[in-house]
């Protein structure tokens, strides 16, 4: 049986004065998250750097699902990270 409810995600940014929290549902993917929090952060890649979440210890895969990062939780606190590279 889905899960109906929506779950409320708080990300953190050591670049950002604010966290970013919404609510999305739990089929939605990290990469909408990861999309959505550069965007109300104004952040933008600029080439040498990477944006990725991070939860629990680990890089979230763009395509875990919301739901599978929660579980039965209602709500998931992420952390944005930044990874610079040499071009």
């Amino acid at each position: 049986m889905p899960q109906t409810h929506e779950i409320k995600i708080t990300v953190t940014s050591a670049l950002a004065e604010h966290p970013y929290q919404h609510d999305y549902a739990p089929q939605m993917n990290a990469t909408k998250v990861l999309s959505d929090t550069l965007t109300a952060f104004g952040f933008a890649s600029d080439g040498t750097t990477r944006y990725y979440l991070f939860h629990d210890g680990h890089e979230v895969p763009p395509e875990t699902t919301v739901g599978e990062l929660a579980g039965h939780a209602k709500a998931l606190h992420l952390k944005l990270r930044t990874e610079t590279t040499n071009g």
